[in-house]
Protein backbone atom coordinates (compact mmCIF):
# COMPACT_ATOMS: atom_id res chain seq x y z
CA UNK A 1 0.00 0.00 0.00
CA UNK A 2 2.67 2.58 0.91
CA UNK A 3 4.50 1.71 -2.25
CA UNK A 4 1.57 2.58 -4.30
CA UNK A 5 0.90 5.55 -2.13
CA UNK A 6 4.79 7.15 -2.86
CA UNK A 7 4.43 5.74 -6.34
CA UNK A 8 1.35 7.76 -6.97
CA UNK A 9 3.23 11.17 -5.56
CA UNK A 10 6.33 10.57 -7.36
CA UNK A 11 3.70 10.13 -10.71
CA UNK A 12 1.79 13.73 -9.77
CA UNK A 13 4.93 15.67 -9.02
CA UNK A 14 6.69 14.52 -12.56
CA UNK A 15 3.40 15.64 -13.56
CA UNK A 16 3.78 18.69 -12.32
CA UNK A 17 6.90 19.47 -13.49
CA UNK A 18 6.27 18.49 -16.86
CA UNK A 19 3.20 21.19 -16.68
CA UNK A 20 5.54 23.85 -15.31
CA UNK A 21 8.04 23.45 -18.04
CA UNK A 22 5.14 23.75 -21.04
CA UNK A 23 5.81 26.90 -23.07
CA UNK A 24 2.48 28.96 -23.05
CA UNK A 25 1.96 30.90 -26.20
CA UNK A 26 -1.85 32.12 -26.38
CA UNK A 27 -3.79 34.68 -27.83
CA UNK A 28 -7.50 36.16 -27.65
CA UNK A 29 -9.01 38.88 -29.63
CA UNK A 30 -11.90 40.98 -30.62
CA UNK A 31 -12.80 43.52 -33.37
CA UNK A 32 -12.57 47.42 -32.72
CA UNK A 33 -13.59 49.34 -35.85
CA UNK A 34 -10.76 49.22 -38.18
CA UNK A 35 -8.51 47.11 -35.83
CA UNK A 36 -7.91 43.71 -34.12
CA UNK A 37 -7.45 44.24 -30.21
CA UNK A 38 -5.04 41.33 -29.24
CA UNK A 39 -4.69 39.37 -25.25
CA UNK A 40 -1.19 37.48 -25.79
CA UNK A 41 -0.45 35.37 -23.61
CA UNK A 42 3.52 34.65 -23.63
CA UNK A 43 6.69 32.93 -21.50
CA UNK A 44 8.88 34.14 -24.07
CA UNK A 45 8.89 37.78 -22.14
CA UNK A 46 9.48 38.27 -18.49
CA UNK A 47 7.08 40.94 -16.68
CA UNK A 48 10.14 43.11 -16.81
CA UNK A 49 11.40 42.55 -20.39
CA UNK A 50 7.64 43.64 -21.31
CA UNK A 51 7.40 46.69 -19.79
CA UNK A 52 11.21 47.51 -21.20
CA UNK A 53 9.86 46.72 -24.62
CA UNK A 54 7.22 49.12 -24.09
CA UNK A 55 9.04 51.75 -22.92
CA UNK A 56 11.04 51.28 -25.84
CA UNK A 57 8.78 51.39 -28.32
CA UNK A 58 7.01 54.05 -27.06
CA UNK A 59 10.41 55.80 -26.98
CA UNK A 60 10.60 54.67 -30.81
CA UNK A 61 14.18 52.95 -29.84
CA UNK A 62 12.46 49.81 -30.81
CA UNK A 63 10.22 49.03 -33.98
CA UNK A 64 6.38 48.50 -33.14
CA UNK A 65 5.27 44.48 -32.61
CA UNK A 66 4.04 43.02 -35.67
CA UNK A 67 1.54 40.26 -37.12
CA UNK A 68 3.17 38.56 -39.86
CA UNK A 69 1.67 35.92 -41.61
CA UNK A 70 2.44 32.40 -42.55
CA UNK A 71 4.45 33.27 -45.45
CA UNK A 72 6.55 35.80 -43.41
CA UNK A 73 4.87 38.99 -44.80
CA UNK A 74 3.69 41.89 -42.42
CA UNK A 75 -0.10 41.42 -42.01
CA UNK A 76 -0.13 44.64 -39.52
CA UNK A 77 1.84 46.36 -37.44
CA UNK A 78 1.13 47.59 -33.79
CA UNK A 79 -1.19 50.33 -33.50
CA UNK A 80 -0.69 53.06 -30.25
CA UNK A 81 0.23 51.57 -26.97
CA UNK A 82 1.74 48.36 -26.00
CA UNK A 83 -0.12 47.47 -22.42
CA UNK A 84 1.50 45.62 -20.39
CA UNK A 85 -1.25 43.52 -17.93
CA UNK A 86 0.36 41.08 -15.65
CA UNK A 87 3.05 38.77 -15.01
CA UNK A 88 2.30 35.13 -15.74
CA UNK A 89 3.46 32.20 -13.37
CA UNK A 90 4.79 30.18 -17.08
CA UNK A 91 7.57 31.06 -18.69
CA UNK A 92 9.67 29.90 -21.58
CA UNK A 93 13.30 29.15 -22.34
CA UNK A 94 14.53 29.06 -18.86
CA UNK A 95 12.53 32.18 -17.86
CA UNK A 96 10.65 31.71 -14.40
CA UNK A 97 7.25 33.52 -15.99
CA UNK A 98 5.62 34.73 -18.57
CA UNK A 99 3.52 38.30 -19.24
CA UNK A 100 0.00 39.24 -20.26
CA UNK A 101 0.02 42.23 -22.32
CA UNK A 102 -2.16 43.80 -24.85
CA UNK A 103 -1.56 44.95 -27.84
CA UNK A 104 -3.79 46.86 -31.42
CA UNK A 105 -2.98 46.16 -34.64
CA UNK A 106 -4.37 48.78 -37.47
CA UNK A 107 -6.21 45.68 -39.33
CA UNK A 108 -9.70 44.76 -39.80
CA UNK A 109 -9.00 41.18 -40.71
CA UNK A 110 -9.01 38.33 -37.80
CA UNK A 111 -6.24 36.19 -36.57
CA UNK A 112 -7.77 32.35 -36.60
CA UNK A 113 -6.30 29.68 -34.54
CA UNK A 114 -2.33 31.05 -35.01
CA UNK A 115 -0.78 34.10 -34.87
CA UNK A 116 2.64 35.07 -35.64
CA UNK A 117 4.32 38.14 -33.79
CA UNK A 118 7.39 39.37 -34.07
CA UNK A 119 8.00 40.77 -30.80
CA UNK A 120 11.39 42.41 -31.90
CA UNK A 121 14.58 41.55 -34.49
CA UNK A 122 15.20 38.46 -32.90
CA UNK A 123 12.33 36.52 -31.67
CA UNK A 124 8.95 35.75 -33.72
CA UNK A 125 6.59 33.78 -31.55
CA UNK A 126 3.71 31.91 -33.35
CA UNK A 127 0.92 32.33 -30.99
CA UNK A 128 -2.75 29.53 -30.19
CA UNK A 129 -6.21 30.83 -30.36
CA UNK A 130 -7.25 30.03 -26.27
CA UNK A 131 -9.76 27.84 -26.72
CA UNK A 132 -13.22 30.44 -25.59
Amino acid sequence: MNMRLALSAFVCLLAANAADAACVNRFVSRTERPRQVVTLLTGKLTFQEAQALASSIQKKDSAPLEWLGDDGKVVAKQFGELKIVRPMPVGCDGKTSGVVMIVNFATSSTPQKKMLVKLNADTTVAFEQQAE
